[in-house]
């Protein structure tokens, strides 16, 4: 399913993505991230504020655009991207959506979406399932116990 964004809205997911990458703006990358394989982070937190837009749009949820630092996350870790329970996961290129084992038991539902370039003025809804459910079909990553990778083919439709 295609979600396609207003101008207004585009203004404002793509305002929220620029602030959150301003707040993160002398943060380090992770050491198991593939540089080769990544977007620049300004155009990667752009994409995601347009994925989690398009998901509340979609389903009628609250969408907060929340930014902070990523000192503060554990302030705000329990927050869900849309409404109470929605988790958005950006799919770019690989198959697969990722899960974190530190989101099980919360009553999340999971939602894996991708970002139509170049604007990204269109979003697509590729499949959603309740997130325990998603972690119960996921595989290994190869770099972290605690994060799992799912088949988007084990996806429910939108």
């Amino acid at each position: 399913m295609i979600v396609n964004i207003l101008p207004w809205e585009y203004d404002h997911a793509s305002s929220v993505g620029i602030r959150r990458f301003i707040a993160n703006w002398d943060v380090l990358n992770a050491p198991h991230y593939d540089k080769s394989r990544m977007e620049d982070d300004r155009t990667a937190q752009v994409a995601a504020a347009m994925c989690e837009l398009a998901v509340a749009k979609h389903t009628g949820q609250y969408w907060s655009g929340h930014v902070w630092h990523r000192s503060e996350h554990h302030l705000y870790k329990d927050i869900a991207d849309v409404g109470h329970c929605i988790e958005v996961r950006r799919v770019r290129t690989r198959p697969a959506v990722a899960v974190r084992s530190s989101q099980i038991g919360k009553g999340l539902h999971l939602y894996a979406v991708r970002a139509i370039e170049p604007e990204f003025q269109s979003v697509e809804l590729l499949g959603q399932l309740p997130y325990d459910a998603a972690w119960e079909v996921s595989q290994p990553s190869n770099f972290s116990e605690s994060t799992r990778y799912v088949p988007l083919e084990e996806l429910m439709e939108v």
